[in-house]
């Protein structure tokens, strides 16, 4: 049985006139009545009643036509489903991504994204640098937002910058700071520091590290925390202070005030994914970010 047996069946016996359904078919009335022969003796059921004047659909008939509605019906949402597959309009993506994107471009992608495509199964998890490499590696997320170690690129993953904003240092409201709005980072030489540990973000890490060294000292780091706002809330409990993203401006902790670095100094938010990746809601998903960084004026 195929599905073109279903097809001419339900004709007829929606018609109940096999010249009409054969026009309805396109095709000749002959080859219509052989084919309904045919599947009436691979079912061995009689499906019509006919006469000279009328067709009538038998009792196990209308069961047929009920069923064989169905299975068309199936069919159709298969198709369908398939080419909605094919561009990428329906599936599953799963994204990972550092609290800090929270405040910068996420929402925004995430928006527009769902906007258009309302019917993948978008999930988000918050998890550090290291955890999101870990997690695209094994296929629990399929795209990231990070701040990656240099080289990572070369490890099967594809990286692209998204958003660069400046840094900033994260200071308790007391701190004497005599009203400048602007600290050289020579001046936090003697400061307890809250840091993301190495193994958790490892190229921020290494990045703030160097950024020190080049004014003369090591940070002492007193604490570390493996979110930007856990941090920023060790900072409002004064128990030291931090250099992170400007983003975190917007987390409005109490406690806490944030001066830039005197000279500048930035950091870059990434997305990261498999490289040879095949999934097309992911590239659907790439897609939206960089129209959403190309909307992006520049972060002040």
């Amino acid at each position: 049985m195929e599905l073109r047996h279903l097809r001419y069946f339900i004709a007829v016996a929606e018609e109940l006139h096999f010249g009409l359904a054969s026009k309805r078919l396109n095709i000749s009335q002959p080859p219509l009545s052989q084919q309904i022969m045919q599947l009436e003796k691979e079912i061995g059921v009689r499906l019509f009643s006919r006469t000279k004047r009328r067709v009538e659909v038998t009792p196990a008939g209308l069961v047929f036509l009920e069923e064989a509605r169905k299975i068309m019906a199936l069919s159709d949402d298969a198709v369908r489903r398939t080419i909605r597959a094919d561009k990428g309009e329906i599936g599953r993506l799963a994204v990972g991504y550092i609290g800090s994107a929270n405040y910068s471009l996420l929402p925004q992608v995430i928006r527009e994204f769902r906007k258009r495509f309302q019917d993948v199964d978008l999930s988000l998890a918050e998890m550090n640098t290291s955890n999101q490499i870990e997690a695209l590696r094994d296929g629990r997320i399929h795209v990231g937002f990070l701040r990656p170690p240099q080289g990572i690129e070369n490890e099967g993953l594809s990286i692209e910058s998204v958003f660069r904003e400046p840094l900033m240092i994260a200071i308790p409201q007391n701190y004497h700071v005599n009203g400048k709005t602007s600290i050289p980072l020579r001046m936090l030489a003697k400061e307890s520091f809250i840091m993301i540990p190495r193994q958790r973000g490892p190229g921020f890490f290494d990045y703030i590290i160097a950024l020190c060294q080049k004014e003369g000292f090591s940070p002492h780091i007193v604490l570390e925390a493996s979110q930007f706002h856990t941090i920023i809330g060790l900072v409002a409990a004064e128990i030291g202070i931090a250099i992170v993203p400007a983003t975190m401006q917007r987390s409005r902790f109490k406690g806490v005030v944030f001066r830039t670095i005197a000279g500048g100094a930035e950091t870059v938010l990434k997305i990261a994914w498999v490289t040879n990746s095949q999934s097309l809601a992911l590239q659907n998903f790439l897609d939206v970010v960089r129209e959403v960084v190309s909307s992006l004026p520049p972060y002040k």
